[in-house]
C-alpha cells in the first residue's frame, strides 16, 4: 500500500454557501475539481554563468471545475446562480476547503478531523454546457491570497488553523479561524 497512487476520493471539497450554516460538500454533481498551483517563476542570468538561475516567486492558484447542474446540491446551486445572475465582487466570492481524508488530524482530535487547506476564492463561471440534454457548468475557483493550513472536522464542518492547534503565532495570516467558523482578527500581539 506504500507505493499505491493516491485516489481522488481521498480528498473532500467543501464550499461555504452564504446563508447556510455549514460548508457544503462538493461531491455529487462535481465531475472534476482539478487543482492548479501554477507556480510563477523568475529568471536571472549572471555575468559569470552561461545558464540562467531560476526560482519560484509565487503562485497563481486556481481549481478548474466541471459540475452537473444538480440544483438540490446547495454548493452547486450557489455556483450556478453566480453565472446566471452574472454576480461580481464579493457576491461571487467565498471560502473553499480541500480536506485530505488520508491525513488524520492530531491524536487529540476526533476521528473525523483531517488535514485541510482553506482558500478565499472568487468563482469564475465560464460556461453552461449541454451534455446530451443535461445541463452542466464549467469554470474556475480563483485564489484570493495565500491558503491557510489547518484541520477540518467532516462531522461538524469546522476548520481550525494549525497555529491554533499547536499554539504557534503565525504572523503571516491576517485572521484566525476559530472552531465556530467565524473569523477573528489577529492582532499580532
Amino acid at each position: 500500500m506504500k507505493n499505491s497512487i493516491r485516489q481522488r476520493r481521498m480528498q473532500a471539497n467543501y464550499l461555504v454557501v452564504p446563508g447556510v450554516e455549514k460548508p457544503q460538500l462538493l461531491g455529487v454533481g462535481a465531475k472534476t475539481l482539478d487543482e492548479n498551483p501554477s507556480a510563477q517563476t523568475k529568471s536571472r542570468r549572471y555575468v559569470c554563468d552561461k545558464s540562467a538561475t531560476k526560482s519560484v516567486s509565487g503562485y497563481d492558484w486556481s481549481t478548474a471545475f466541471d459540475i452537473d447542474q444538480i440544483r438540490a446540491q446547495l454548493a452547486i446551486d450557489f455556483i450556478v446562480k453566480i453565472g446566471e445572475n452574472q454576480l461580481i465582487g464579493e457576491d461571487a466570492e467565498t471560502e473553499y476547503f480541500i480536506v485530505d481524508l488520508d491525513k488524520p488530524g492530531p491524536e487529540e482530535s476526533s476521528d473525523t478531523t483531517y488535514h485541510a487547506r482553506k482558500f478565499n476564492i472568487a468563482i469564475e463561471v465560464a460556461s453552461f454546457t449541454n451534455d446530451d440534454g443535461e445541463m452542466a457548468c464549467t469554470g474556475n475557483f480563483l485564489a484570493k491570497g495565500d491558503p491557510v493550513e489547518g484541520y477540518f472536522d467532516t462531522k461538524t464542518c469546522e476548520f481550525t488553523e494549525i497555529s491554533e492547534v499547536d499554539g504557534s503565532d503565525d504572523s503571516d495570516n491576517s485572521g484566525a479561524q476559530n472552531t465556530s467558523g467565524e473569523t477573528e482578527e489577529n492582532t499580532g500581539g
